[in-house]
Order: C-alpha cells, then structure tokens, then sequence
C-alpha cells in the first residue's frame, strides 16, 4: 500500500511507478515467471530463427551482461533464447511509468525491469536496485548504447551505466551482440553471440572507467559482422519488427532506411 503523507494521497502516476519499478524486483524463478518466458520463447521461435552462440563462456552470476541495440524485441529475445537461471533484470528504460504503451506494459508483465527517468529523478532508487540484484546472485542486462541504432557492424556512443555498474561493483562484464534485429521480418534469422567475462575489479576512477569502456567496447565490436548485410526485396511481415518500437524509434529507423536507399 502507497505511503499517505498528510493525509493526501500520491498522484495516480506515482503508484503506478512505485508499482511497476524497482520495489518489486526479484531475481527468484516464479511461476509466473516461467509461463511469461514460455510464452516470449514460443512467440520468438514462431516468428523468427533464433540462435544463442557462446553459452559456455558465461560466468556464474551474479554478472553483468552488456549488449548492443537495435529492436524493442531486444530483450524479448534474449529472455526467450538464455537459460532461465540466472533470471535477467534490465536496466535503463527509460520511464518511470510503465503501465502505459504496449511495449512497457510487456515488459512490465514479464518482471524485471528498472526504469530509468530521463530527468534522474529516480537515479538513486535504481542505483540501489542494481546492488540488489547484484547482491541477491542475479544479472543486469543493460544496452551499453543506451538507445537502439540500425547498423549491423558498428555501435553508437557507450552510455555510462555499464562500465559504472560493473567496475562500482567487481562483478564480471559478459560483451554480447545481438544481430539481425536492425530489421525484422517472419522467419528472419537472429543470433545472439557472447564473447569471454571481463574482470571489472580494479577499474576506479574516471581513468580507470575509460579503459575499461575501450576494452568492452573493443570486446563488443569483435563480436559483430565485418559489413552490413543486404536486404532481401521479400521481406513477409516485416511490420512485426516495430511492434514494440516507440513513435520516436519507428521515425528514427525511418529516416535511416531513407538514407540507406539513397533517397
């Protein structure tokens, strides 16, 4: 039940934050969680080829697991293809209300999420969320981008939280890539490729942050295609593709595909 202060109660959109973020992070494998994850994975199987390369270097948890960005399928996928332990939490959506759009209600559904509010008004909640995860044996999946981009063989800009996370903390950092969500359609294949754990302890101060950047982002890099692949002509419903994207992201993969025809 929500806190009354002065006998006011919280705004509607504060308890539906409080309800959705942070407070209700777990990294225990409930029922409901595995019927959510069962239900993801026969959807992602159904829809697209998935392949999960590289299992056997995963560290034992807790760690974290930094990957590129290109689709809201994003971390669908990747619940849906890894084990079911250790239990993924993401980090870093950005909203602190996640009972509104389809997208940040599926994630709500599937748990283990901690939303991020543009503003930082909520940075020290979720700071402290990440320890818990951390210290309860689980692993904070973050896209080390911060937001999608729509080539196969390059990344964008690190945001900080990654390295931050991992060197304030001395887990391990497992360097993924996923490949082939720049563009979706039925049937199209995808892989999710995981290199070696990184040592994180050590790594202190602003100095310390940057080469640990440069080693994951070196690490990431090795990771993808050497080119950017060509599309087919068919692409049969390649509207599944942006079915978790934002207006802001559909209208940015927009202009991108504009300029990659030429037009």
């Amino acid at each position: 039940m929500s806190r009354v202060i002065g006998g006011t109660p919280p705004p509607a959109d504060q308890v539906r934050a409080r309800r959705t973020g942070p407070r209700e992070l777990s990294v225990t494998i409930t029922l409901r969680y595995r019927l959510v994850r069962w239900l993801a994975g026969a959807v992602v199987r159904l829809l697209f080829d998935v392949r999960l390369e590289g299992l056997g270097s995963w560290p034992a948890a807790p760690f974290l697991l930094a990957i590129n960005h290109h689709s809201g399928w994003d971390p669908i996928i990747v619940i849906a293809v890894t084990p079911v332990r250790p239990r993924i939490t993401w980090f870093g959506p950005r909203e602190a209300d996640f009972s509104r759009g389809f997208k940040n209600r599926a994630m709500a559904l599937i748990g283990g999420v901690i939303p991020y509010n543009p503003e930082k008004t909520n940075l020290v909640s979720a700071v402290r969320a990440v320890r818990r995860i951390f210290q309860a044996g689980g692993v904070l999946g973050i896209f080390a981008e911060g937001r999608g981009g729509y080539r196969e063989s390059e990344l964008l800009a690190f945001e900080e939280g990654a390295v931050a996370f991992a060197s304030a903390s001395g887990v391990p950092l497992l360097p993924c890539a996923i490949i082939g969500t720049s563009e979706l359609w039925f049937r199209k294949p995808v892989v999710i490729r995981c290199g070696e754990p990184m040592v994180t302890a050590g790594f202190r101060g602003a100095a310390g942050r940057a080469e640990l950047e440069g080693r994951v982002r070196e690490a990431m890099e090795a990771l993808l295609p050497g080119s950017e692949p060509r599309l087919p002509r068919r692409r049969p419903l390649a509207w599944v593709g942006e079915i978790f994207d934002g207006e802001e992201d559909r209208e940015r993969h927009r202009r991108f595909r504009e300029s990659r025809s030429g037009r």
